[in-house]
């Protein structure tokens, strides 16, 4: 059946009537991803590859080893897709584009729940546990643990294989405050599921998901408070990064509150209270808790086969094999970066690994990472602090938003765009850019990093006018100034006076 033929995927979110409530989108998503009426098949006698979870990485690594001619067993205790088609990725960022979209509305919370819901339901196809069926991978739904002698158990059935990939992801951590164990709060697995829309939202946690939660809320009309107990929001990023997301989180509302040393918290009538140690009180009707994550190893029974582990995960090496080399892990389960693409490029990594000879490594990727705020704030390699700490050297290249026509044009000039290099060298070994589709314009950064190429290679391209993109041209710009030295100038003088 064509699963596509239920969901109308051209619909956008100025299609949709004010009275749209999103009814059966979320039963669609679940039969999709978690179908009660599913059969586990019948177990192969040896499979290829045995793969636990079915988050990003697992779904990667499942469908394209299928797609090899491996025979696989994708096994998946909740949902396919994981946190992020489930409660992550997708819905937070239909979440922030139906903000912007019905703010000011009397019915945005409602518009952009639904609208989410209807995202959430299309996107679900492409994980469904059809699709990877119908792909040659076997779908077993239910807990997997491994047994003494290296099965795998999934309810009564008894799976074999060469090789067993752990893929289980990461969950929301629950910091160690007292009384925050006793209390109802959210956390990202349940705060899409909110059918009305909080009066006063709190917050612990200025990381990603909190900064973007944050605006998304305060634009659908509640109240929120932003508690961190470092001295600034996104404080893993540059500082005038976070300087300026702060700027807008008070243009937009949000009441941000660093180096907060939470004492407790309670819940009473409804009322969530958060006390600090310096006296402060503060209280919601809502509570969000998005203050990191921890991996899912719960139920693996990891020591009935020796795979070395602790509270931050699985011990990998660089091939991303465990402590036993026939068992490997990746994404979330086993990385200190918990991000959808660096668990996509690690089951690429598994695959090749696992299947064939284990030649790809870990170390040589050059991770990204976006926090799509408003403005947008993506990153990759080396911050000024790491360098700094590392003892490096290096040279900023920088371009205002403000200086760029297309950003003065539409009226939206806040951010920047740096890059680091070694002084005297155009390669890039970091990259910030603070600003509207600051993810987006971070990708030929990112393309010239892995291709070696260095800032002056924007040369060679000719980039259409106005666009945000002709900071590529700024930067080489720069680049090329900074070879005219005196000599070279000198030199040019005196060959353009010969051609007169």
């Amino acid at each position: 059946m064509n699963q596509s033929s239920k969901q109308p995927h051209s619909k956008t979110m100025n299609d949709m009537p004010k009275d749209y409530a999103g009814a059966g989108f979320d039963a669609h998503w679940r039969a999709l991803v978690a179908p009660d009426d599913h059969q586990n098949p019948t177990p192969q006698d040896n499979y290829n590859l045995i793969v636990i979870g079915a988050g990003p990485a697992g779904l990667i690594t499942s469908i394209a080893a299928a797609g090899l001619g491996a025979k696989v067993a994708l096994i998946e205790r909740h949902a396919m897709g994981g946190d992020c088609l489930n409660v992550g990725c997708v819905p937070s960022k239909a979440v922030l584009a139906a903000a912007r979209r019905f703010q000011g509305q009397p019915d945005a919370f409602q518009r952009s729940m639904a609208w989410l819901r209807e995202v959430r339901a299309g996107i679900a196809e492409h994980d469904s546990v059809q699709r990877y069926s119908e792909q040659g991978v076997d779908v077993f739904l239910g807990q997997a643990a491994f047994n003494a002698d290296g099965t795998v158990q999934v309810g009564d059935v008894t799976l074999r294989a060469s090789k067993t990939v752990i893929t289980t992801g990461s969950r929301a951590a629950m910091p160690p405050i007292p009384g925050l164990d006793e209390v109802p709060a959210l956390t990202n697995e349940q705060v899409f599921d909110l059918v009305e829309q909080p009066r006063e939202l709190l917050i612990i946690g200025a990381g990603a998901i909190g900064c973007e939660l944050s605006q998304a809320f305060a634009r659908l009309g509640s109240k929120v408070r932003l508690l961190e107990i470092a001295p600034r929001i996104l404080a893993g990023e540059e500082p005038e990064a976070s300087a300026v997301l702060q700027q807008a989180m008070d243009e937009l509302g949000v009441a941000v509150s660093c180096e907060v040393q939470i004492e407790r918290v309670s819940h009473a009538d409804g009322v969530f209270t958060v006390y600090c140690k310096s006296g402060e009180q503060y209280q919601a009707d809502q509570l969000l808790v998005a203050a990191g994550r921890q991996p899912n190893l719960d139920g693996l029974q990891l020591d009935a086969v020796g795979v070395k582990h602790d509270r931050r995960g699985i011990d990998v090496d660089d091939k991303l094999r465990t402590s036993q080399r026939n068992i490997f892990a990746a994404g979330d389960v086993c990385s200190a970066l918990k991000l959808t693409h660096f668990a996509d490029a690690q089951a690429r990594i598994v695959i090749a690994n696992a299947l064939f000879l284990p030649t790809a490594k870990r170390s040589a990727a050059m991770v990204p990472r976006c926090t799509y705020t408003d403005p947008e704030v993506a990153h990759v390699g080396l911050t000024s602090a790491e360098a700094e700490q590392q003892g490096l050297a290096v040279k900023s290249w920088r371009v205002d938003w403000q200086d760029m026509d297309r950003a003065r044009a539409e009226g939206d000039t806040r951010g920047y765009v740096e890059v680091l290099t070694k002084p005297g060298d155009d390669k890039i070994l970091g990259a910030t850019i603070v600003g509207a589709h600051a993810g987006d314009l971070l990708a030929p950064l990112l393309i010239m990093q892995a291709n070696g190429l260095g800032l002056a290679a924007a040369d060679k391209a000719m980039l259409p006018y106005p666009t945000r993109g002709e900071y590529l041209r700024r930067l080489s710009d720069q680049v090329r100034r900074q070879k005219l030295t005196p000599g070279v100038a000198k030199w040019m003088r005196r060959w353009l006076a010969w051609r007169r």
